[in-house]
């Protein structure tokens, strides 16, 4: 009798410290927000592209590659940690580092790029354009030759910029809004950035600016991932959400929703 009150009195302890190991990794799996099992993507932006990723007045964070990111992680059983990072140098650092596991923010396709990153299907074509005072003389890129117009350091559009009229000054600028004010007053003569950036942002900001007609290159974006193992799966897995979503026409509503126009398809 003595033994078996000895055993029952064992199965007890152990269920009782069962339970409280449960209840302990139940209450951290509530504090961390998720369950053991979920999967975590972290995914790197400004939070200041409009419309690909900005803060709206709530301070939510919002925009074209907000909502297609969401999409493809949904789609793959992902939860998005977004991790907010002031701009392109420092995001792609960032998958360097190992901070994050890729950015979503309309990152360019660029030669030098691919050399230390693999990048997703595209998502996203842009025209890259200048925009100038409109009552400037300006109606050309040969006509700013000698002049100065205002990039966003570390954007493709600089590059493009470059490569396709070196005799354009480019002043650089770690304020993204600078490059728009400083061409709205006039210290600069026009900024460069993609069409459809330089279009929301004259209108939303309501500047007075005009958006010169010619083409000087094309930013094609994607998702950027580190050259390992874990980022060529990611790579993979991202790249067959992403045509699934082009065909069922996801990304072509996000993109006429933030753009007024499909983005996912090169179109002049």
């Amino acid at each position: 009798m003595k033994n078996i009150k000895a055993i029952v009195g064992l199965v007890i302890v152990v269920i009782l410290v069962i339970a409280v190991v449960l209840g302990l990794k139940k209450n951290e799996q509530a504090s961390s927000g998720g369950s053991a099992d979920e999967k975590v993507i972290r995914v790197g932006t400004t939070a200041q592209t409009y419309p690909n990723s900005y803060k709206d007045d709530a301070g939510n964070l919002k925009g074209f590659d907000v909502e297609l990111t969401e999409a493809v992680a949904k789609d793959l059983g992902y939860k998005v940690e977004w991790k907010i990072i002031g701009d392109v140098p420092g995001l792609l650092s960032a998958i360097d580092s190992k901070k994050i596991d890729t950015v979503a923010n309309g990152i360019t396709i660029l030669p030098e790029r691919e050399k230390l990153y693999d990048f997703s299907k595209p998502v996203g074509y842009y025209a890259a354009q200048i925009a100038v005072k409109t009552d400037s003389p300006y109606h050309s890129v040969a006509d700013l030759e000698g002049k100065t117009v205002s990039g966003t350091l570390g954007s493709s559009n600089i590059t493009l910029l470059e490569d396709y009229n070196s005799k354009v000054n480019i002043k650089t600028y770690d304020d993204r809004s600078a490059v728009f004010t400083d061409a709205d007053k006039g210290t600069v003569d026009g900024v460069v950035n993609q069409r459809q950036f330089l279009q929301q942002t004259i209108k939303e900001q309501k500047l007075d600016l005009r958006i010169i007609d010619e083409v000087i290159g094309w930013n094609v974006s994607a998702y950027p991932f580190a050259k390992t193992k874990e980022g060529q799966n990611l790579k993979s897995d991202f790249n067959k959400t992403i045509k699934k979503l082009q065909k069922d026409g996801t990304i072509t509503k996000l993109s006429k929703k933030y753009y007024g126009e499909d983005v996912s398809k090169k179109s002049e």
